[in-house]
């Protein structure tokens, strides 16, 4: 499994229905679509089939946090009646098993594409300004054309950002030992993942975040909560504070200079983690010079469309929401309007996930977002130390909370626990379909689960929740 592509030979092909250009989830995705609907599809990719969300996110990232996860259930043992002693693991194994499951992961990608009859070529594709798509010394013409390129971690202007310990989030996957100490520059979604992960493989964490708050964008309270458990358990916590310089110590480590308004704060950490700020690859040819951009995001209609007839973008290009399973969705609303199928996404009902410890699950406005926005809301909440089964898993932290407007639409809602990347689905399916709060609050849930807290949360919108004082 060494994830390696399977590329198709270039033959007298030269004519294709659809040309991607990119195989990450958004791309390798809307080829097998296009190809199920009878579409003749060329697929190119430079790199590894799955783009940065399987070989270099969220697929490495998970299985870093399962074993972390795991490790921690292990030190914990006690609590459960087990006379178990684990003082320490192996990290080459954690390693191994990340790779294993991503190559499996690809090698199952490859054989969807080839299944489903897609010509996949292994090159750095660009396009002209005729259609053309170019890779290497070869040419084919397409109907239509996906740019789903994605992104790639972005390079601060911070004097000593390029010395030998600053690792970004590719690199950081490729450590082969764990460091005794590590500095996490960025307090947003993947810097306070892998915050929780190395603290709970033991390495003295610390997280400098410039704004005022850890995970910024997400709803305060949400932020609070996190913070208050990351620091429970160790983590060093910086908010309001800029890094001035990163410095290389005789000792193979470095000092991370931290400024606070006029306090300054010198950091020593074996290693450095930059997590802020990704860059769009919008480098694909001569086309870019007649497409739309928003900012440095290739502007796209709600059918995924951009200003050229003809060329779609999806994924992080287009600057929407860039999670992987925005990109599928995109991909698929990109082949339908291919079709004919008029299709276009609400972004404000897709859920999200951040996978600290414990887990966050959410979707559409935080609370100060929709105090602004509506007349009126009504928030209710419940909270996981309530719930019969978060007790007996021993995993009481946090809560669920659901935020309804004037017209009792829910605009937003927000699961904080054990289990809450998985919980927020429930929420997400069926304001998809138009449920609202009303009808939410009369959902019958099994009994004893952790959804009971969703159950809980949709009563106390009306003041009706039982288990709540």
């Amino acid at each position: 499994m060494n994830g390696e592509i399977k590329v198709a030979e270039f033959s007298d092909v030269k004519e294709y229905d659809l040309a991607v250009i990119g195989a990450g989830p958004g791309g390798y995705v809307a080829a097998i679509k296009a190809a199920k609907k009878g579409a003749k599809v060329a697929l190119f990719e430079k790199d590894k089939l799955g783009g940065t969300c399987l070989n270099r996110g969220c697929i490495p990232t998970k299985a870093y946090a399962r074993i972390a996860e795991v490790y921690d259930i292990l030190k914990r043992a006690g609590e459960f009646g087990f006379d178990v002693k684990v003082n320490s693991f192996d990290y080459t194994q954690v390693v191994k098993r990340k790779d294993d499951i991503v190559g499996e992961l690809v090698e199952g990608i490859n054989a969807l594409l080839k299944a489903n009859g897609v010509d996949v070529f292994n090159a750095e594709a660009k396009v002209d300004k005729e259609k053309n798509v170019l890779f290497g010394e070869n040419k084919i013409k397409a109907k239509n054309i996906i740019i789903a390129t994605g992104s790639s971690p972005a390079e601060l202007p911070i004097e000593g950002i390029n010395s030998k310990n600053v690792m970004n989030s590719d690199t950081i996957l490729e450590m082969t030992s764990l460091p005794q100490s590590l500095c996490i520059i960025g307090g947003g979604v993947i810097g306070m993942e892998f915050a929780f992960i190395m603290n709970q493989f033991g390495v003295k964490v610390s997280v400098i975040e410039m704004m005022p708050n850890i995970l910024p964008t997400l709803d305060k309270k949400i932020s609070s909560s996190i913070k208050f458990v990351a620091q429970k358990r160790g983590i060093k916590i910086y908010t309001s504070s800029t890094v001035e310089r990163i410095d290389e110590e005789e000792n193979g480590g470095s000092i991370v200079t931290v400024k606070n308004g006029e306090n300054i704060k010198r950091i020593y950490a074996d290693k450095v983690f930059v997590s802020i700020g990704r860059k769009l690859n919008t480098d694909i040819g001569p086309i870019v010079e007649l497409l739309e951009f928003e900012g440095k995001a290739i502007k796209v209609d709600e059918h995924m469309k951009t200003n050229v007839e003809g060329v779609y973008a999806v994924g992080d290009v287009t600057g929407k929401m860039m999670l992987a399973h925005v990109a599928s969705a995109q991909g698929e609303v990109a082949v339908d309007n291919i079709f004919g199928e008029s299709s276009t996404i609400d972004y404000m009902k897709i859920p999200a996930a951040v996978f600290t410890e414990p887990e966050i699950g959410y979707f559409g406005y935080t609370e100060e977002e929709a105090r602004k926005k509506f007349k009126e809301i009504k928030v209710g909440r419940f909270d996981f130390k309530h719930n019969g089964r978060a007790k007996t898993y021993g995993e009481t932290e946090g809560f669920a909370k659901i935020i309804s407007n004037e017209n009792g639409e829910v605009v937003g809602a927000w699961v904080v626990g054990s289990g809450a990347s998985e919980l927020i689905h429930i929420l997400s399916t069926a304001c998809q379909e138009g449920v609202d709060a009303e009808a939410l609050k009369k959902a019958v849930y099994a009994h004893p689960t952790r959804s009971e807290t969703i159950m809980e949360a949709a009563k106390d919108i009306f003041g009706e929740s039982i288990h709540k004082v």
